[in-house]
């Protein structure tokens, strides 16, 4: 991407609507910090100004303290130097002296530094050796750091070079992003070096005060403590006056997010009907067997025979106690379509790293479900079905055994109370909050239990249904309601995957004089299904 002139520029969002790019040679070369606190989009905003890098291919390599950039391995060539399985080098097995010497010349590096016990050493080792390539060779590189309060603090252990990087680097070509969700504990000195800013949600009152230096004229806007995640200020060399940006989609996952190897759906040749050899039966109609196209998706088997089911299902009788049974009239198969739902998520306490868990999901109703032997029903992920991310932070921060104040709310989300205040309005016309007035205070509490983080850890291992056989039911659950249900409900959490998939039920009709009615049975486990 470049502008009318040719030079190369940085799409990196829109602000008020129109697409919003950045000189890619003042990133390139130049001082930016990229800051907000957690949840502000602080690292997807990373993650789309290395893609747009790679696509631009500005050389450049990023310290990743939590080894959430090796995603971009799915689009872009990079080199991922770390300690999980399917890097491209181990940090004890490269020579960063070599490598540093290279970088200007070869594919951006990923420098994982998420498994290192001393993580300072490796990156210290490898900033020196490129500041000295640079030196030589005065070529523009791009260094980015992830959670910069761990090299640069403001008191404690530093990483020297960077601050010689700050001060000297741009002679050298060398450029240096620094990102924190922590300004205030970042070494002021390093931070005041950068003229390109993005600042994004930030709360906590030394963090305001800290970036107050790139608001000089008018001082902190009221909205810095409310932005919505991927909402950043560009200011400095980025925009001449603060301007409201809105970061754009990224095209790689977050988080290092490989696909993972399930059961593969082996399926048929469904073609001109070749057998083994490479040639045709001679009585077989092309298109298959029966002369028709063979259509399959992913899903499970019935274990359950259709024959069985008059002896599993619950018959009644005319009367309570006397009087003829039921009679099953009719049996049918159906394929009701769940949903897979990859949820990445944070996990552990020291070694934080990301993790894949499976929920499943009825796609017509939105309930939860577990697929064992048989479905069993949780109520509660369907209720929040509708509700922005922002309306289920607010559920999830009122309580069911006590009432909580707007303001008392707003403090904990660092939201304005006016706003959480609408939200609140809201979830009571939908009966999931109640509101009480005491002492001219409003108090709000839950009235709904909220859904537990998943705990599946494997996918379910699907086969290839055939579905000809049977009903399939249209699911109505969307993607996008239900990544603002997980977003909101699980702190730091993400929908990764959204798989559809068929479970067979069987529809039985039952009669006894002029009643009739209907039931489902569930066809892997022969129990009935609660309507």
């Amino acid at each position: 991407m470049s502008d009318p002139q040719g030079e190369p520029v940085l799409g990196i969002g829109a602000v008020g609507g129109a697409p919003f790019a950045v000189d890619a040679n003042l990133v390139a070369t130049g001082r930016t910090c990229v800051l907000g606190s957690s949840g502000s989009g602080k690292s997807y905003a990373v993650g789309v100004i290395c893609e747009e890098l790679c696509r631009n291919e500005i050389p450049f390599a990023i310290i990743d303290t939590e080894g959430e950039h090796t995603g971009l391995k799915e689009k872009f060539d990079a080199i991922w130097v770390g300690e999980e399985e399917g890097c491209d080098y181990s940090w004890g097995g490269v020579d960063l002296r070599d490598l540093a010497k290279q970088a200007p010349d070869i594919s951006p590096l990923i420098l994982d530094v998420s498994d290192l016990t001393n993580p300072r050493e490796k990156v210290a080792a490898f900033m020196e050796e490129l500041y000295a390539a640079l030196t030589e060779r005065r070529t523009p590189y791009l260094v980015v750091v992830e959670e910069a309060d761990k090299f640069v603090p403001q008191a404690g252990e530093r990483v020297p070079i960077f601050a010689e990087v700050a001060r000297r680097g741009r002679k050298r070509g060398m450029g240096l992003m620094i990102c924190s969700q922590r300004p205030s504990l970042v070494d002021k000195n390093v931070l005041s070096q950068c003229g390109n800013q993005l600042i994004g949600k930030l709360i906590i009152q030394n963090d305001l005060q800290s970036v107050a230096q790139f608001f000089p004229s008018k001082g902190l806007p009221k909205e810095l403590t409310s932005l919505r995640a991927g909402q950043f200020f560009a200011m400095g060399g980025f925009s001449p006056t603060p301007a409201l940006l809105a970061i754009k989609e990224r095209v790689t996952k977050p988080g290092g997010v490989t696909p993972s190897l399930s059961k593969r759906l082996v399926k048929k040749y469904a073609g001109p009907g070749l057998v083994a050899g490479g040639t045709r039966r001679v009585d077989e109609p092309e298109g298959g067997l029966d002369g028709e196209e063979a259509k399959t998706s992913p899903g499970l088997e019935p274990s359950v025979k259709a024959d069985d089911i008059p002896m599993l299902v619950r018959r009644e009788r005319s009367h309570v106690i006397f009087g003829p049974r039921e009679t099953v009239t009719d049996v049918s198969l159906q394929l009701m379509t769940l949903i897979q739902l990859g949820v990445r998520v944070r996990r552990g306490l020291l070694k934080r790293r990301f993790e894949t868990v499976y929920a499943y999901l009825d796609g017509s109703s939105g309930r939860q479900v577990t697929v064992g032997r048989g479905l069993e029903v949780r109520q509660g992920f369907e209720k929040l079905l509708g509700l922005t991310t922002l309306q289920v932070e607010v559920l999830r921060e009122t309580k069911p055994d006590m009432d909580r104040s707007a303001l008392d709310i707003a403090s904990a989300l660092g939201e304005s109370k006016g706003g959480v205040s609408r939200v609140l309005r809201a979830l009571n016309d939908r009966r999931l909050v109640r509101v009480v007035e005491v002492r001219n205070r409003k108090l709000y509490r839950r009235l709904t239990d909220l859904p537990p983080l998943p705990s599946e850890s494997v996918p379910l291992e699907l086969g290839a249904v055939d579905t000809r056989k049977a009903k399939v039911i249209t699911p109505k659950v969307k993607e996008s309601d239900v990544r603002d249900v997980v977003k909101g409900l699980w702190e730091g959490a993400d929908v990764e995957s959204f798989e559809p998939f068929l479970y067979p039920v069987f529809k039985v009709g039952l009669a006894v004089r002029r009643r009739r009615r209907q039931v489902l049975v569930d066809g892997r486990s022969g129990k009935e299904l609660a309507a």
